[in-house]
């Protein structure tokens, strides 16, 4: 640790305080309130900026972090849904109707740019840095207008942004397929990963998104670092190869999850679940036996077809294990509620199976000793939760970053194992039929779960990186160190 850092932390300076600004969507925010946390317990005063809807989903968690003495404030901005032609109260990614709200969203976001500068000159502590997600690049001029560091945040992992920004420079020199669903083998990487390029596409890089794309590609480029929700033990290689590429400091701080230490902050993070709720999952946990239960959800954003639906369920009920099925509200079609209770599949399975709808408190089920298995999209924040717990994975991956995601964990770490190998798909929707059978998930779920050595050591290869994840995120850990990197580097930053 710095002389300044420590003297900060003891109360030597004055106060730090980090202005943190997150795209509205709940993959998002919810490790963006966990670093606003992690920079709290090192001695500073966090604003994260929000929006009415949004503040209300973690002011639960919030107020509890504060009850112990940190000091994080929720920055209320008015999301100007009107201004852009979206319903009222349209304040996060996963309340968007269908896709082609999309773009009025990030235009939404942009425009607080002038109330955001309003609130910052109001303050009476000045702002030491600004740190943005990766997706909100009109924080760019924000920060030159009131002269502030600025790092950038990135939610995925830093293989996903290297093998990106390898596709995305190899295409634009034409090294890779124009064909967006011809295999080719990424460049730069020192594992041979094959991808085709429909799932290798930085986020914006589509036809249509060409602006926000240079705009993020440019506000990466311009920002004084790089802090990325990984830890060092599990992808090193791909840490240095990009900050290579970048030619700026990366600082890997994670997984930012662990610092939910507390059973209690695991059950409102994200979004305050019942009491009675939370009770009622641990208490079946805590009545399976260790490492028995398969948990299965697929985030917050795509939607599963009614018939994919059916044929994880009967998949499920074939392999004859416990397990937590997720299933999300906007996928409760009515013929899946009637297969769900009146053609019986609740009732079949209702000795071994706990069928939950909407919001589920993911970390606190995914850290207890039952779980043995996370049939999951391969969004990073589930990825890395499950790796931090030592939880082995099926993967199947919908969008964006998902399918490279799986790469990693199946063909580099070798901790999962595909839910259907060799896909070429990109948007797994209502568009995407047959795609999954009941056979795959029995299939899938036994490789995992099952007794044969190879199962054995890819439980064992996970563990091992729960152990290296909180060891990182402990005082001389990786992550921890890295932090402290990231503060000094504010720090020196402000004062020149």
């Amino acid at each position: 640790m710095t002389k300044q850092v420590a003297e900060m932390e003891a109360g030597g300076q004055q106060k730090l305080h980090f202005v943190l600004v997150p795209l509205f969507a709940q993959g998002h925010m919810i490790p963006m309130i966990d670093l606003a946390r992690l920079l709290a317990t090192r001695g500073a005063l966090v604003t994260v900026v929000t929006s009415p809807h949004n503040s209300a989903r973690f002011k639960a968690l919030i107020d509890r972090v504060n009850d112990f003495g940190l000091l994080i404030r929720l920055a209320e901005l008015r999301f100007p849904c009107a201004e852009v032609g979206l319903p009222e109260g349209t304040e996060n990614v996963d309340l968007l109707e269908f896709r082609e709200q999309s773009d009025k969203f990030f235009v939404a976001m942009s425009m607080l740019s002038e109330q955001l500068v309003g609130y910052l000159r109001q303050q009476r502590l000045r702002p030491t840095c600004l740190v943005s997600d990766s997706c909100t690049p009109w924080t760019m001029e924000v920060a030159r207008e009131l002269e502030l560091p600025r790092f950038v945040f990135h939610g995925p992992s830093c293989f996903y942004l290297l093998c990106s920004r390898n596709v995305h420079e190899s295409a634009s020199s034409g090294d890779v397929p124009s064909d967006f669903f011809q295999p080719f083998f990424v460049p730069g990487l020192p594992h041979k990963i094959e991808v085709v390029r429909i799932q290798a596409l930085g986020f914006f890089d589509f036809p249509g998104w060409e602006k926000l794309h240079g705009q993020v590609l440019e506000a990466e480029a311009t920002a004084d670092g790089i802090i990325i929700n990984t830890f060092r033990e599990m992808e090193s290689p791909f840490l240095d190869l990009y900050q290579r590429a970048l030619g700026k400091p990366i600082w890997p701080i994670g997984p930012v999850s662990l610092t939910n230490k507390e059973t209690k902050d695991t059950v409102v993070r994200g979004h305050k679940t019942a009491a009675e709720e939370a009770e009622r999952i641990s208490n079946w946990l805590d009545a399976k036996d260790t490492a028995s239960v398969i948990y299965v959800s697929f985030g917050t954003i795509s939607s599963i077809s009614s018939s994919h639906i059916f044929e994880v369920g009967h998949g499920l009920e074939a392999s004859n294990r416990p397990f937590i099925w997720v299933v999300k509200q906007r996928d409760l079609s009515p013929e899946v509620e009637q297969w769900l209770g009146e053609e019986g599949f609740e009732e079949r399975t209702r000795s071994r199976g706990l069928i939950l709808k909407g919001w589920v408190p993911q970390l606190m089920i995914l850290s207890h000793p039952a779980v043995g298995a996370f049939l999951t999209h391969c969004g990073w924040n589930s990825t890395l939760e499950a790796v931090s717990q030592g939880v082995p994975l099926i993967t199947w991956p919908h969008l964006g970053d998902q399918f490279l995601n799986e790469k990693l964990v199946v063909e580099v770490l070798r901790t999962g194992v595909a839910l259907k190998p060799q896909t070429k798909t990109f948007m797994v929707s209502r568009e995407s039929e047959g795609l999954i059978t009941r056979e795959d998930v029995e299939r899938a779920v036994e490789l995992v779960m099952g007794a044969g050595e190879e199962a054995e050591e890819r439980r064992q290869r996970v563990r091992k990186l729960a152990m290296e994840a909180k060891n990182a995120m402990e005082p001389g850990g990786a992550s921890h160190q890295s932090l402290t990197l990231m503060i000094q580097r504010a720090i020196d930053t402000a004062n020149n």
